[in-house]
């Protein structure tokens, strides 16, 4: 299982999505997480996301406020770090904005909060807002030759 995955993920990895033009990347990004929303393609599209690297941040982004629920309540990814005790990072994610949101962490290295699953609806949605808001200012601050330098 465990090669399985990181094969899947080399082999989009090694696909060349740094070559894609922006408005490529952006619908490459609005079908990835319309596939999200499905039960049978949502997992893969988490890794395809992750997949196109840094030139897909800016386009994740724009796009993560996106407040549709997931049909599994949690993603997996491979925890590249060197001080890694494991080998994957898995979160509890409600909502697309969530999963997104962990994707760009993976990414970027960046976190502008968190969002309580025990709080009340409107106070999550509070604290989504303020996490989307946080991604959206820092990459309006972050040379796009930076993005991913802490990932």
């Amino acid at each position: 299982m465990k090669a399985a995955l990181f094969t899947f993920v080399l082999a989009y990895s090694l696909n060349c999505y740094c070559q894609a033009s922006p408005r490529k990347v952006e619908k490459q990004v609005r079908v990835l997480i319309s596939k999200m929303v499905k039960r049978s393609t949502e997992h893969k599209a988490f890794l395809e996301l992750e997949a196109l690297g840094c030139p897909g941040v800016p386009a994740i982004i724009q796009q993560m406020d996106d407040r549709r629920a997931l049909p599994d309540k949690y993603i997996l990814l491979i925890d590249k770090s060197p001080q890694a005790r494991e080998s994957y990072r898995q979160y509890g994610v409600e909502r697309v904005v969530d999963a997104l949101d962990r994707i760009l962490n993976q990414l970027t290295g960046e976190s502008f909060g968190y969002v309580d699953t025990d709080k009340d609806e409107a106070a999550q949605n509070a604290e989504r807002a303020k996490v989307v808001r946080g991604w959206r200012d820092w990459l309006q601050r972050t040379p796009s030759t930076k993005l991913c330098e802490r990932g």
